[in-house]
């Protein structure tokens, strides 16, 4: 991890070629590893979450490419259409609680 005061990378965040990775904590940006997340298992409740987002974006993706199934939508959830997608994500998390 490199701390660096160079004017180039003053607020820089991200990642660059999965190789590095800029973090900002306060007025200070690091230079640090890219984390190598290969080795990680997820629990059962984590699979089940995934699963669920997986489904919840499939669903919203298809709702937001049918205008007639959007406008629906965005009267039943009384939301703007910039709201909506996070709205059926959130619709379709409360109709599959876990």
């Amino acid at each position: 991890m490199a701390k660096t005061d160079n004017v180039f990378f003053a607020k820089a965040s991200g990642h660059v070629g999965k190789q590095f990775v800029f973090r900002q904590y306060g007025d200070k940006t690091l230079i640090c590893k890219y984390p190598d997340m290969s080795k990680r298992v997820l629990s059962a409740k984590q699979l089940r979450v995934n699963k669920t987002m997986e489904e919840a974006n499939l669903t919203a993706r298809e709702t937001m490419a049918d205008e007639e199934k959007k406008h629906a939508a965005q009267v039943r959830l009384n939301v703007t259409s910039n709201k909506l997608y996070t709205s059926l994500i959130r619709e379709h998390f409360a109709k599959n609680a876990q």
